[in-house]
């Protein structure tokens, strides 16, 4: 961090600039949620979620996905490449759950009989499981993110059709590697969400900001959800809901998955 200059904060990570021109990010012990309307600050979560996005960083580069990963400084900080970072998320969504099933539930969204398990499964109602993930983009720099589709992106020319087809494929693939793994460690990955960015080293579009985290996943423990249908969560619904202590639950989560 010698004569990096400090960028700018985020809800999660401060942001500086090394001299010789990588980004780096500082994670932090803050979290927020309800788009910043509750937050708190709890020990240790900013090491555990750093530490956990770039042991996934590595595992994604080795199965040959383009990141923006290049260095992992203890304890907190990710060293890597400078991005012009889209104005959007992609959220992929493995169970109906969440804001996805308030929507779906109020008529909002629709959703086709083939992302749904088995017949009837629309009728079982939230945290019915997916057939395959449901993606969908949201805004990144509005006061309040929301859902946006794949026509105002193109009309915005924030992306071509071909470029947001690659990130949709490049999403389910993540996803793939992310639950094959983690269900040896009998976690389900429920829904996640992910950034990319333009590379300015010519890569093209390529995944950024942090991956793999209980700050942008939602983990579930398998063996009571699918013995029960119980959702235990091990990520930051634990703050949301206030169903325990983050910190216990993090380090928890980072254990489990790494060792």
């Amino acid at each position: 961090m010698k004569d990096a200059k400090y960028i700018r904060s985020g809800k999660a990570k401060d942001i500086y600039r090394r001299p010789d021109g990588n980004i780096v990010f500082v994670f932090t012990d803050r979290v927020t949620a309800f788009d910043g309307k509750k937050k708190a600050s709890f020990k240790n979560k900013g090491e555990l979620c750093c530490k956990l996005s770039c042991f996934w960083f590595d595992i994604l580069e080795a199965e040959g996905i383009k990141t923006h990963f290049k260095e992992y400084v203890p304890p907190n900080e990710l060293v890597a490449e400078e991005v012009s970072l889209l104005p959007v998320e992609v959220i992929a969504r493995n169970f109906l759950y969440g804001s996805l099933w308030r929507r779906y539930k109020k008529g909002e969204v629709d959703i086709s009989s083939d992302f749904f398990v088995q017949e009837g499964a629309r009728e079982q109602g939230e945290g019915a499981p997916l057939a395959k993930s449901f993606l969908e983009f949201t805004t990144k720099f509005e006061r309040v993110d929301r859902p946006i589709t794949e026509e105002e992106i193109i009309e915005n020319a924030w992306m071509d059709k071909a470029e947001i087809e690659h990130i949709k494929r490049e999403t389910r693939r993540i996803g793939d590697i992310m639950a094959s793994y983690l269900t040896q460690k009998g976690i389900i990955l429920a829904d996640f969400k992910l950034e990319y960015g333009r590379s300015k080293e010519g890569r093209g579009i390529i995944l950024a900001d942090e991956v793999g985290t209980p700050d942008g996943c939602r983990f579930w423990d398998k063996e009571a959800y699918e013995s029960s249908g119980e959702i235990i969560s091990f990520d930051k619904d634990v703050f949301r809901e206030g169903k325990g202590d983050l910190s216990k639950v993090y380090l928890d989560v980072c254990k489990r998955i790494m060792e």
